[in-house]
């Protein structure tokens, strides 16, 4: 009697939780996989109209060449992530790891950009970048010359290299604090006896170190691969929902959002094609985590 109204009392702390990711998750995913069998605006009657929405998407002459831009925009994104962000993030948590000076002050400033809204960061780089009135571009204009300067979010050359630093400064942050607060967790005993054994700086942290924050490792490239695969609000903000010059900023958020709520200036306003978007998207998502936590299993062990 005791152990049952003991399983009673779990389910009554997991209903809530549970009601709220099923409404909220769960069955929009399933009206976005029954809507995109169906041509529909959103007001009116649906006509079912089978996987062309999908056939339309992947292999259509104007469609595919868009979304696999967009998906290729991805995917460099999520390639810079790995290679360039997350090295870096390890980099600044060991630092303040091994307190260089004003480690506090340094790791406020590192910080405050991740609190801060997306449209306000979108707007602090656009005060920065902006090609006529831009900060970065007077300053080029009065100590080297105007002829160096250009429309750095215009050019389809330099605006992805700008794009990856403006996300360096904006969500660096938040994997460094995560990589540091793992690093902490390490003894310092054993730390301290690997220097009095003689090991050196670099030693201490590719032996002791990074195999310690193995952990925050994999919560952290879980966190990256989603947030790469579902890139919308900084390039919405940056270029508008056309992805910037020659579609470079173009990501398959954007793509399904102009689709599926755009307007007639993109040639459709298509819930059903939209929702086709999201569950091509959906399962990307599922296939590149999938491979990721295969690798990361990996990691652990």
């Amino acid at each position: 009697m005791q152990k049952r109204k003991k399983v009673t009392a779990y389910r009554w702390f997991i209903a809530p939780g549970f009601i709220l990711y099923t409404g909220l998750v769960m069955v929009p995913i399933v009206c976005s996989i029954f809507y995109s069998f169906f041509k529909w605006s959103g007001i009116g009657s649906m006509e079912f109209v089978g996987i062309d929405n999908f056939k339309y998407l992947l292999f259509g002459e104007r469609m595919a060449g868009i979304f696999f831009n967009a998906l290729k925009n991805n995917f460099i994104y999520l390639l810079c992530v790995l290679v360039i962000i997350t090295p870096i993030q390890i980099f600044t948590a060991y630092m303040f790891f091994v307190k260089i000076p004003f480690t506090r002050y340094i790791r406020t400033m590192i910080f405050a950009p991740y609190v801060l809204s997306t449209s306000i960061v979108g707007f602090f780089a656009l005060l920065l970048f902006e090609g006529n009135i831009g900060i970065l571009n007077e300053f080029i204009a009065k100590t080297i010359g105007q002829q160096y300067t250009r429309a750095w979010l215009g050019d389809d050359k330099v605006m992805f290299t700008v794009f990856i630093l403006i996300i360096i400064w904006q969500c660096a942050s938040s994997g460094t604090m995560i990589f540091f607060a793992d690093m902490q967790a390490t003894p310092k005993e054993i730390v301290e006896a690997a220097i009095v054994d003689g090991c050196s700086e670099w030693s201490c942290f590719f032996k002791i170190i990074l195999p310690g924050i193995r952990a925050s490792m994999v919560t952290n490239i879980t966190l990256s691969v989603i947030y790469a695969m579902t890139m919308f609000g900084l390039p919405y903000v940056l270029v508008g929902t056309s992805g910037g010059v020659n579609n470079r900023l173009d990501f398959i958020a954007m793509v399904f959002y102009r689709y599926a709520f755009g307007g007639t200036y993109y040639g459709t306003t298509d819930i059903g094609f939209g929702s086709a978007i999201s569950v091509v998207m959906l399962i990307i998502i599922v296939i590149v985590w999938s491979i990721t936590n295969q690798f990361l299993k990996k990691i652990k062990e």
